[in-house]
């Protein structure tokens, strides 16, 4: 049960970012957010396959679960970049 409302959260999170990079109008910072979601979803999405059987088990780390100080500080980066353009998402580039 635990495991179906984690994955429900992590989930959730990708969503959140590709409903922001819809909303965001400059061509560099949604290139920015479709690139974090990708490698976000791709480790979830890895996991979750490894978890059911349908990927083989490799050492990809679970976002913001894995222990280890690479893959929660990537994450957090990706995180922080989400936040930081999305924050600055109405001021006017030249």
């Amino acid at each position: 049960m635990l495991g179906f409302i984690l994955l429900g959260i992590l989930s959730l999170l990708v969503i959140r970012i590709v409903q922001v990079t819809g909303k965001i109008n400059n061509s560099y910072s949604k290139l920015l957010l479709v690139g974090a979601v990708s490698v976000y979803a791709t480790q979830l999405i890895a996991n979750v396959g490894m978890l059911v059987g349908f990927f083989p088990l490799t050492s990809m780390p679970m976002p913001f679960i894995s222990y280890g100080l690479m893959p929660i500080a990537l994450n957090s980066f990706f995180i922080g970049m989400v936040l930081s353009v999305y924050r600055r998402k109405d001021i006017a580039m030249n």
